[in-house]
């Protein structure tokens, strides 16, 4: 895809799948992303994404709930995230036909924020090492702003698993209709 148009250089109607995993929550506008698809696809093939949303659980009247979305916002260099029950209406606006919608970090799904948990232990220990390359001139100035950036990233990742206001993996399965004009 051409970051500046959203458009691909391929041809249209010449694929009978395509796939993104975690990529359409960087697009300013997913109707660009969901109609280059379409556009692409064959009638009657099949998209498949996994989008980063907020759930039906997120409250935009509770300040931790913003807070947490919104450091998870600028710490992945998101335009914003979506609400989970605007992806199938994108789609369908496209003219896609929802076939599934899940979010596969519901149980019996292990908890996926676990591994970005880390320790007050952890952050120090982690940060003095920065540090101590970063005077040593092994690691490049600017390095522990980046660390202290993903600490404080990974903690609202964490804040949204936790209290269930975000996913990052709502799948979405897509088809593009049989009778849809080339």
């Amino acid at each position: 895809m051409e970051p500046a148009t959203m458009a691909w250089t391929l041809a249209a109607a010449g694929f009978a799948l395509v796939y993104c995993i975690e990529a359409t929550c960087h697009a300013p506008r997913l109707q660009d992303v969901y109609g280059e698809v379409f556009r692409v696809l064959k009638p009657g093939g099949l998209y498949v994404s996994y989008e980063w949303v907020t759930t039906p659980l997120y409250r935009a009247d509770d300040p931790e709930h913003v807070e947490a979305i919104h450091g998870i916002e600028r710490g992945d260099a998101l335009p914003g995230l979506r609400r989970q029950d605007e992806i199938a209406a994108v789609a369908k606006e496209v003219g896609f036909e929802v076939v599934k919608e899940l979010d596969l970090a519901l149980p019996p799904a292990l908890p996926w924020w676990t591994r970005l948990k880390m320790g007050r232990l952890s952050y120090w220990r982690n940060s003095l090492v920065i540090r101590a390359l970063t005077l040593l001139r092994v690691a490049p100035k600017g390095v522990s702003e980046v660390h202290e950036m993903l600490y404080e990233t990974a903690h609202h990742l964490t804040r949204g698993g936790e209290t269930g206001i975000f996913t990052p993996m709502h799948m979405v399965l897509l088809r593009k209709p049989a009778a849809a004009a080339e």
